[in-house]
């Protein structure tokens, strides 16, 4: 047992001194998405929100990987009365490019992110599943503040029907440092 206790304190280390890994929790404000399914197209969602969390590593000055989950919120349909609210939770991985590398203290970038999208809905008479999730945006870092604008498809079944919705979110974040390399921070 203490050898295994000590191989993965050797392994901590080594990641540690390795890497530089941030968590960052989220929160997002979602536009007004669609969802389209066979008998449906393009039924418009209402406002939503987003909360997440996201873990990223850095790769280069130029280049960093992410992985994390988000939960949208329950909503409903515009225009539409009753209880018929829906959710996604993604689970995703994330690469992230910054075209001007390390630039003062603001650090735009692009990012991809690409996963499985578990699907919820308050209609609990059919058989639901997920599918894949994409999304796709820009954002920034300011010291250890980010702001990303995503777009991002959900796809889902239910009863046998393919779903897909699609919005574009506004997510607002803060990242704490978990393990840094002091050689990247004085590049």
């Amino acid at each position: 047992m203490k050898k295994i206790l000590a191989a993965v304190l050797c392994m901590v280390f080594a990641v540690s001194s390795t890497f530089a890994l941030t968590i960052l929790p989220k929160v997002g404000a979602d536009i007004s998405g669609t969802m389209n399914h066979e008998k449906e197209p393009d039924k418009e969602t209402k406002l939503g929100f987003t909360v997440g969390a996201e873990m990223r590593g850095k790769i280069s000055n130029y280049f960093g990987w992410g992985a994390g989950l988000e939960y949208a919120l329950p909503r409903g349909f515009a225009k539409i009365n009753g209880d018929n609210d829906f959710s996604f939770l993604p689970v995703y991985i994330s690469l992230l490019f910054y075209p001007l590398g390390e630039w003062d203290n603001v650090r735009p970038y692009i990012k991809a992110n690409a996963g499985y999208s578990i699907f919820a809905t308050t209609e609990t008479d059919g058989d639901i599943s997920g599918n894949i999730y994409l999304s796709a945006g820009i954002g920034t870092e300011y010291e250890n503040f980010i702001a990303e604008v995503m777009a991002s498809t959900y796809d889902g079944e239910y009863d046998g029907m393919w779903i897909s919705y699609q919005k574009i979110g506004v997510i607002f974040g803060y990242k704490f440092n978990i393990f840094s390399n002091s050689e990247w921070e004085e590049e």
